[in-house]
């Protein structure tokens, strides 16, 4: 009986000991990424000008975790098979200017930590005649609500406008691609300072940038004034006016002979001194633009 419990104990124990274990072990890990993805190419004025998206996996078909893939990878540029050799921590990577009808070739290597993945497909390209000059700017006008920037003729089909709320850009993708010599952005907040650039683009040919124009969008359209104030003096002394029209309109100012008495943000207005002399209302909008009603009507 003492043999039985004993078997049977040691089965139990092995029952624990072989839990989680069914199966092949797995593989060990493998840390070098796949190659980037598909690398593109820019020619600016005469300088060739690459960019990829970074590698989402590694060989072993793990996926490379978002903040590893910002902090983590770095780049191995290769030009013409060997010929010169860079890193750089970005995901583009621009070289010198070259003289026209030269041919270039990349291929770009992701690198983790020491792990060095294999090289992209390399893009091969021949240097064009460049485009030289930026589009010419004849305007530009900031107003409540938009910006709007007017160009000179176009001399090639496409210009890419570049925005930022700071004076530093995207590289490689525009804010929006215009083929008319007219942009206007109605996506910008009044009172906050905007930077703008442009090139004309031509497929994969870009030219020079335009100089870095910063604006302000700013409301200076003053409201509707308020209609019909009254000035009643029965017993009490008070203003009583209609509304302004105007949708933007944050409260009034009440001004007896030119000088400001008071404010409030509805339609009547108390009086403590009924003096004689003239009581105009004035309406005054988000931006602080004012607009005077007409002389109020004793009564």
């Amino acid at each position: 009986m003492k043999r039985v419990l004993i078997i049977i104990g040691f089965l139990f124990l092995s029952s624990f000991s072989t839990c989680g274990r069914r199966g092949n072990p797995l593989p060990p890990r493998d840390f070098h990424p796949l190659p980037p993805d598909k690398v593109n190419f820019q020619q600016v004025v005469s300088a060739p000008l690459i960019y990829w998206n970074p590698p989402a996996k590694f060989v072993d078909g793990e996926v490379i975790p978002s903040k590893e893939r910002r902090n983590k990878l770095t780049y191995i540029i290769d030009i013409n098979f060997g010929k010169k050799v860079f890193q750089t921590s970005k995901t583009f990577f621009k070289y010198k200017p070259l003289p026209e009808g030269i041919k270039v070739c990349f291929r770009v290597a992701a690198v983790y930590k020491t792990f060095k993945g294999d090289f992209s497909e390399p893009i091969c390209r021949i240097i064009k005649a460049p485009i030289k000059q930026p589009p010419a700017v004849k305007e530009i006008k900031a107003g409540d609500g938009f910006v709007k920037i007017e160009f000179g003729k176009l001399n090639y089909k496409t210009i890419e406008i570049f925005k930022s709320d700071s004076e530093k850009f995207n590289p490689i993708k525009p804010y929006r691609t215009i083929s008319n010599n007219i942009f206007l952005d109605k996506n910008v907040t009044n009172g906050k300072t905007y930077f703008y650039k442009a090139r004309y683009a031509n497929n994969e040919l870009k030219g020079p940038f335009t100089k870095t124009f910063s604006v302000k969008p700013a409301d200076n359209i003053p409201p509707a004034p308020p209609e019909n104030p009254i000035l009643i003096t029965d017993h009490v002394c008070y203003l009583v006016w209609e509304p302004s029209i105007s949708t933007d309109v944050k409260y009034y100012k009440i001004f007896y002979n030119g000088k400001c008495i008071g404010q409030t943000t509805g339609l009547t207005f108390t009086i403590k001194n009924c003096l004689k002399g003239t009581y105009r209302i004035g309406a005054v909008d988000k931006a602080g633009n004012i607009t005077l009603s007409k002389p109020a009507v004793r009564r």
